[in-house]
């Protein structure tokens, strides 16, 4: 791991993971040091990718002199969808997880088919297959695969109502399909950054964005998460809706411009010291 301070405001920890959309050389772009010491509580982003043990990572950190952006419980009401599902039930898709995977019958109780299946964290890097579940006997095949996932496989099972988002061109083969969907950093409340998620696919856009971002905004405001991702998208019929939540350490940029986000934090910071 690599620790610079940045403009003398804020602390980075980063370590390079090999993913393009994640990986952000800070020193090409700002001003860095790197001291042997800290000042006690210096602000401090984890840019480690996905961190298997926060708590730990974090008292480590603070060991160190260190204040990590996000606290434990914070990092969880991030991340887990268990946990922030709850205050966002209205904004989001009907949501239902289990300690284990149900059987059909018990998923036809509540949901029709198709279903989205995914963890408590994450879809299997969004394989279609694994996640637009079409009727029982592809939900029988998908268990069988969610159980040996290397993924999935520790995750608590999530079933959501599958709403149809609008389409958008190109994507991926074998992934779930490129949709009118956003990816957006919240720092303290405020938005830095924001852009397509389908990165991979061709450009898109629309006209009421600032809708999307209203109610990311709302979502924001009600996890109170310092460093926080929200991705929303477009369903077919017009509606913005909530698709998931993350530590924003932990998050790639997708389409959104890391130098632009993280001068907007830095100047946030240098306003509030001034």
């Amino acid at each position: 791991m690599r620790v610079a301070l940045l403009e003398d405001v804020l602390a980075v920890v980063s370590a390079r993971i090999g993913v393009a959309v994640y990986d952000f050389d800070f020193e090409l772009y700002f001003r860095c040091r790197h001291p042997t010491f800290f000042d006690e509580g210096m602000p401090c982003v984890l840019r480690v990718g996905a961190v298997e043990d926060y708590y730990a990572q974090y008292q480590a950190m603070r060991d160190w002199g260190l204040q990590p952006v996000n606290t434990p419980e914070q990092h969880e009401r991030a991340s887990e969808l268990a946990v922030w599902y709850p205050l966002l039930t209205d904004m989001t898709p009907r949501t239902r997880i289990f300690e284990s995977l149900p059987d059909a019958t018990q998923i036809e109780r509540e949901f029709d088919w198709p279903i989205f299946l995914k963890g408590s964290r994450q879809t299997s890097k969004h394989n279609a297959k694994l996640s637009v579940i079409g009727d029982r006997e592809h939900y029988a095949w998908a268990s069988e695969h969610y159980r040996r996932d290397p993924v999935l496989h520790w995750q608590r099972p999530v079933v959501r109502e599958f709403v149809p988002l609008q389409a958008v061109a190109g994507g991926i083969a074998g992934k779930v399909p490129a949709s009118m969907e956003f990816r957006s950093f919240w720092w303290h409340g405020a938005c830095v950054g924001w852009g397509r998620y389908w990165y991979q696919a061709a450009q898109y856009a629309c006209d009421d964005i600032d809708d999307g971002l209203a109610l990311a905004a709302e979502a924001a405001r009600r996890l109170q998460v310092p460093f926080l991702v929200v991705d929303i998208a477009r369903t077919a019929d017009g509606r913005w809706i909530v698709i998931e939540c993350n530590d924003a350490q932990e998050s790639g940029y997708a389409a959104a411009a890391p130098r632009a986000i993280w001068s907007a934090i830095i100047e946030s910071m240098q306003a509030g010291a001034a």
